[in-house]
């Protein structure tokens, strides 16, 4: 094996440091969302490892801007950019062209990492984005002496069939076709790569009960919202009159059906209910409003930019998020950082946000009967109660001691691949890794 010293690779690789080879298809400094969690991870993991990441040319801008402000990180993380032919690039013009063109990147990532590799010798691997479960990853290429993490990623949670009323026929539709196209490609992909990583991160629980077989399984949100990111001043006194709100795109299997039903229940009768985004189910929202008789306490207000959103959780008194299937959703973090309470169902990612980090005035509603007249009666509780503090929980600062101990962890799974996965716990869930005896 080359010494690690004698790379001159990228930089001034340093004796006995970890070497880490990390695939981020989204990998942006200051931006939200994937390329915000693929840059987080990147620059958290480079605090205690020498890190490559390999990414996209698009991104090349700000990942050169971040460098030079930080020699000390330019000196550790070296970024290693790749894309298709141009031709290939020119095709890629809509949003649902990426179900083809990221595969195909995936596979020019794993021919890319068996080089790197060849030159670094990598200690471990880690896939950060796509947090998709069901594509596949280009890192499998490499030794299987490699330890590799994958993830976080997310996407096998789906609609209960007994709730598909809630999304409507075209809605109910998408989701079956949805979850007969994900999981084969789950089947085909997804399970070869979780017996080969040697630690799963998934999103939420239901990522962990998928794979429950993999060799060691952690739940943990991509999510990353800084300390005081998010303002926690109101711009006026509370009102008699209270106000939920809701960010996300408007379609149906995120719940926007399920809230505009919470409404017109007695219990959440001096609530109103503002829509923040936008989306299909606009003119259905605003509709059934009027035919209710909500349009004076429901309203849409469309896409706003981001310092209006988050004046917006600012400013409420809950957010009201009964989403279905959402893997991980940074909106219920940012409102959580602002101490404010969420109201969401017992189903895929916020119940993971609100579990650690709530102080008892957010509510997660059990599946079932009723669910509308029991987010009604919870919004009515949370407005009877007082704001929560803030919560740090899911800031950048987490990550570091996050990735050193999921590194550690993968190093150590035996060559046996034990069926015993690992969970973090309640008491030990930022670095614990307790048996997986669920």
């Amino acid at each position: 094996m080359q010494s690690y010293d004698q790379v001159n690779f990228a930089g001034r690789p340093v004796p006995g440091r970890r070497r880490v080879l990390m695939s981020a298809y989204a990998c942006g400094p200051g931006m939200g969302s994937e390329p915000g969690a693929g840059w987080a991870f990147a620059e958290a993991a480079a605090r205690h490892s020498d890190v490559w990441v390999i990414t996209r040319r698009r991104f090349e801008p700000q990942i050169r801007a971040a460098l030079a402000a930080d020699p000390a990180l330019a000196s550790r993380l070296h970024p290693v950019y790749l894309d298709l032919p141009n031709w290939c690039l020119r095709l890629k013009k809509q949003h649902r062209d990426v179900y083809w063109y990221y595969p195909l990147w995936q596979r020019l990532v794993g021919q890319k990492a068996l080089e790197l590799h060849r030159e670094v010798q990598f200690d471990v691997a880690h896939h950060v984005t796509f947090a998709s479960d069901w594509m596949p990853c280009g890192l499998t290429a490499l030794p299987a002496a490699v330890p590799l993490v994958w993830g976080p990623v997310g996407g096998a949670s789906y609609v209960p069939v007994r709730l598909l009323h809630w999304l409507g026929l075209r809605g109910a539709l998408i989701e079956l076709g949805r979850r007969a196209v994900t999981e084969t490609f789950r089947r085909i992909f997804a399970d070869r790569m979780a017996r080969r990583a040697h630690l799963v991160v998934g999103l939420n629980e239901d990522v962990r009960r998928r794979f429950a077989d993999a060799p060691a399984v952690v739940v943990e949100p991509n999510a990353v919202v800084e300390a005081g990111q998010v303002a926690v001043v109101r711009s006026g006194p509370p009102s008699r009159v209270r106000t939920a709100v809701f960010v996300g795109r408007l379609v149906s299997w995120k719940g926007t059906r399920l809230a505009v039903d919470a409404l017109s229940h007695p219990a959440a009768g001096n609530w109103r209910l503002e829509f923040i985004g936008s989306g299909p189910d606009r003119r259905w929202i605003e509709a059934e409003a009027a035919r209710r008789g909500l349009a004076d306490r429901v309203s849409c207000r469309g896409q706003l930019p981001r310092e209006d959103v988050l004046k917006a959780l600012a400013d409420a008194d809950a957010m009201l998020f009964p989403t279905l299937h959402d893997s991980a959703p940074w909106a219920v973090a940012e409102a959580c950082a602002a101490g404010l309470p969420v109201i969401c169902v017992d189903l895929a990612g916020p119940p993971v946000f609100v579990r650690r980090t709530s102080d008892g005035s957010s509510h997660i509603v059990d599946v079932g009967p009723g669910m509308p007249a029991r987010l009604a009666a919870a919004l009515r509780d949370t407005g009877a109660s007082p704001r929560p503090a803030p919560s740090s929980r899911w800031s950048s600062s987490r990550i570091p001691m996050l990735l050193d101990a999921w590194y550690g962890q993968a190093g150590q799974v035996p060559a046996n691949r034990i069926a015993a996965g690992y969970v973090t716990s309640d008491a030990a869930e930022v670095t614990g890794l307790v048996p997986n005896v669920s």
